[in-house]
């Protein structure tokens, strides 16, 4: 591999994702200042409330209290759509960093699968075509813990990365497995006021975690390609 290849490779899967992600927060942070408000039960709230309001409320066409909410859910729906370009970019080029063995090709299929669904819940507003968006949203979950095992156990058998690591990911992987069952089995956030606190409190905490594992991803696989 020439140093020219080398050194887009190594963009691509470090230092594009850690653009991507500034981007992306500088998004959501902005599409939460302009959001006009409204929640599920309270519809006459008038911002954006981190604790009781879902990230795809700010991706809604319409708030839940009728008002038009274009500017966050463009703002929401593009940084969901550059996001999901990211994670396909990421994902096509990782698991040759594992020399595209198998389990790393599965890894990658499903985050590829993760990456789809991103763009899959932007373009499906929850206020226009609710099914669909539930859909989406499920299954970026289980396609990313899926996909995230995978590579947990391709970086427990690689020699070049640190435990602590390793560990990283296993705590997202715990984080990612807990909110799927909250997702399938937990309180409906129409119910009341606690279980939409409860649901949409789980939804920020995954969000945190996601962040936190890209950063500890994008340095794990920077000493694998320095190691090279």
């Amino acid at each position: 591999m020439t140093m020219k290849n080398m050194d887009l490779k190594y963009f691509l899967i470090i230092v594009f994702p850690r653009i991507a992600l500034s981007f992306f927060l500088f998004c959501i942070i902005l599409s939460m200042y302009i959001y006009p408000g409204s929640t599920y039960i309270n519809h006459d709230t008038t911002r954006y409330l981190f604790n009781e309001n879902f990230l795809s409320d700010l991706g809604r066409t319409i708030t839940h209290g009728g008002q038009n909410n274009f500017h966050s859910s463009f703002l929401f729906n593009f940084a969901l759509v550059f996001g999901g370009i990211t994670y396909i970019i990421f994902f096509s080029l990782t698991h040759k960093i594992f020399n595209s063995n198998t389990l790393s090709k599965i890894g990658s299929l499903l985050g590829l699968g993760g990456a789809l669904s991103m763009i899959g819940v932007a373009l499906t507003p929850s206020d226009l075509m609710y099914d669909p968006h539930i859909f989406f949203n499920m299954w970026i979950f289980r396609f990313f813990l899926l996909s995230t095992l995978c590579y947990s156990w391709l970086m427990y058998k690689h020699n070049g990365i640190e435990n602590y690591f390793l560990i990283g990911n296993l705590i997202f992987v715990i984080f990612l497995l807990t909110y799927v069952l909250i997702l399938v089995y937990g309180p409906s956030p129409r119910e009341s006021a606690f279980a939409l606190i409860f649901q949409v409190t789980a939804q920020k905490i995954i969000l945190f975690n996601f962040i936190l594992s890209i950063l500890v991803q994008t340095v794990a696989y920077s000493k694998i390609i320095h190691s090279k």
